[in-house]
């Protein structure tokens, strides 16, 4: 995505944007298995029955839905944080390679465009 060297940092853009695509992709995937899991719980109930091993799933799998579930929620934060991330990332240096550049294609009118001082 990047290199260094002795004329600076340089940053494929397009890379990061690549990336933040395949992150989407892979939230989208993980909402969907999450799911098809919660929906299987959901069907299937109990399957080990009323002996003690079925009492003893039944009694827990409360809790442990709720720890499978909490987990597939932090892992699509963290994956929709990456996503965004990366987006906003190519946004900025995409826009540093053509700051003038404009949703039109068209530079921006003379007025808007900022002065460097004597200074500078």
């Amino acid at each position: 995505m990047g290199s260094g060297g002795s004329g600076g940092y340089q940053v494929a853009w397009q890379g990061l944007r690549k990336r933040s695509a395949r992150a989407g992709d892979d939230v989208d995937f993980l909402v969907e298995q999450r799911d098809i899991l919660m929906r299987t719980f959901e069907a299937e109930g109990n399957p080990l029955g009323k002996d003690q091993y079925g009492v003893e799933l039944e009694r827990n799998l409360p809790k442990v839905k709720q720890q499978v579930f909490d987990a597939f929620d932090v892992y699509i934060d963290e994956m929709e944080y990456l996503r965004d991330g990366l987006s906003g990332n190519a946004r900025y240096y995409e826009e540093a390679e053509d700051p003038w550049s404009s949703p039109g294609g068209e530079a921006p009118p003379a007025y808007e465009t900022p002065r460097l001082s004597e200074d500078w």
